[in-house]
């Protein structure tokens, strides 16, 4: 990777850390900053401080991605997190992340723990979003 991409490597680095909870191999760094060179995404003011925190640790970009998510599902913090996804996804050295598995039992429970934290750190996110949009003011 060139010295130029390491700042997307590290983009791609933590989105991947909070999407599958793995650091993607070379080639997917590589997608990801050619991808990003050629959607050019450009931040407004606001949307490069939410970026900015949500970098800062998985748990802020999961409460703020939950937040977005709800309020504004467009938003383009929201277009590098989809961009990186569709890379993981079809990457043949991740596909056991997003394959169905078989499940016990106690499924149900994880599922409802899961849905409960989502529902908490949307909320969080929410009331992160609105502390950056009042920053920015």
């Amino acid at each position: 990777m060139q010295k130029g991409n390491s700042i997307y490597a590290e983009e791609a680095e933590r989105i991947a850390d909070y999407l599958i909870g793995v650091a993607p191999g070379e080639r997917e760094l590589n997608i990801y900053s050619e991808a990003m060179q050629i959607l050019n995404i450009q931040f407004t003011k606001y949307e490069q401080e939410l970026w900015k925190s949500m970098l800062k640790s998985k748990w802020r970009m999961a409460c703020i991605d939950g937040g977005l998510a709800l309020k504004e599902p467009n938003n383009n913090a929201r277009r590098k997190l989809f961009c990186m996804l569709s890379i993981l996804e079809t990457s043949p050295a991740y596909i056991d992340y997003f394959l169905s598995k078989s499940f016990s039992s106690f499924y149900f429970f994880k599922l409802m723990w899961t849905a409960t934290r989502a529902v908490c750190r949307g909320l969080t996110g929410l009331f992160l979003i609105k502390l950056i949009k009042i920053k920015c003011k």
